[in-house]
């Protein structure tokens, strides 16, 4: 079994016990995730290309930066990125370095955003930035990123992963492929088991409370699917996938639950289970030996599902 007891202190080092303490608290937890990522994350492999972009959005402009691997030719295939963070935390910088890593071993350009956060802006202002930005890629946006419209992407971490799949199922005919990263696929079902395990990681199960009550204006929104994509009744015809598990994640049921039904469905769906391994640990490459290479793989996966 893998060691994971010294990245819990470089976690504690910024204050990040538990990013998902009560809402008030959020633009701290913000900042302090933001200063822990270079202790956190490996140095990235080069880029051709990165640059910071402006797509419009339906409260404004939503930030953006675009990553462009050596040798990719336009019209390129492209992958929307959604971060993670329980749509509270997390931004461009955060998973800066994860995107880079994407794009420069997938060969595929990366777009991601800076979707707006909860508590300030509370379901659904995250779900409309991803469609605004998704269908801006997909339209005339493809012009200014080089993308290829019919070789598009999404892909997303925890949150951004229920966000991914939220955008596969409501623009599942224009979307090739889908990467799903310990995906949050659900908000109904909070109260799971406090396992030690899970304890002092970057998500444990008693957040998901927390995380509902800063997204969420009424508790009943978490039925609605584009919260929780495990409950849509339609997922016929959704594009191929491939999901990225961690053995001691609270959310590890609804993934390998919604692999299984992609895969009842017809659908090609790949899952790689990261033994031994916390919550977010695409992002703790620095501490945990051996997560940069399922990292690459991810990154392997993607670029064959847009070629493939």
């Amino acid at each position: 079994m893998m060691d994971t007891t010294g990245w819990p202190q470089t976690l504690s080092r910024f204050g990040i016990d538990d990013p998902f303490e009560p809402a008030r608290a959020a633009p701290r937890m913000r900042k302090a995730l933001r200063d822990a990522t270079p202790f956190m994350d490996v140095k990235p492999p080069a880029l051709e290309r990165v640059e910071d972009l402006a797509i419009p959005g339906p409260a404004g402009e939503i930030p953006a930066r675009l990553y462009t691997p050596f040798g990719s030719a336009s019209p390129a295939p492209t992958t929307l990125f959604l971060h993670g963070g329980g749509y509270v935390i997390g931004d461009l910088e955060t998973h800066d370095r994860l995107c880079r890593r994407l794009a420069a071993h997938g060969g595929v350009r990366v777009l991601a955003i800076d979707y707006r956060l909860a508590p300030e802006h509370t379901f659904p202002a995250a779900v409309e930035d991803a469609q605004a930005a998704f269908d801006w890629l997909a339209g005339e946006g493809a012009e200014v990123t080089g993308a290829n419209p019919a070789r598009l992407a999404v892909a997303g971490d925890s949150a951004g992963g229920g966000l991914a799949a939220m955008l596969a199922q409501t623009r599942r005919r224009q979307i090739r492929f889908q990467l799903l990263i310990y995906p949050l696929l659900q908000l109904v079902e909070r109260r799971k088991p406090r396992l030690k395990a899970l304890e002092g990681h970057l998500l444990a199960a008693f957040t998901l409370d927390q995380i509902a009550r800063a997204y969420l204006t009424d508790m009943e929104q978490a039925g609605d699917p584009r919260v929780s994509p495990l409950f849509e009744n339609n997922l016929a015809g959704l594009p191929r996938a491939h999901i990225f598990a961690a053995e001691l994640d609270p959310l590890l049921d609804e993934g390998a639950a919604y692999r299984d039904r992609l895969l009842a469905l017809g659908t090609p769906t790949g899952y790689t289970l990261g033994k031994a391994l916390p919550h977010g640990y695409f992002n703790l490459t620095a501490v945990l030996p051996g997560t940069k290479a399922l990292v690459d793989q991810a990154a392997l996966a993607l670029g064959d599902g847009l070629r493939g």
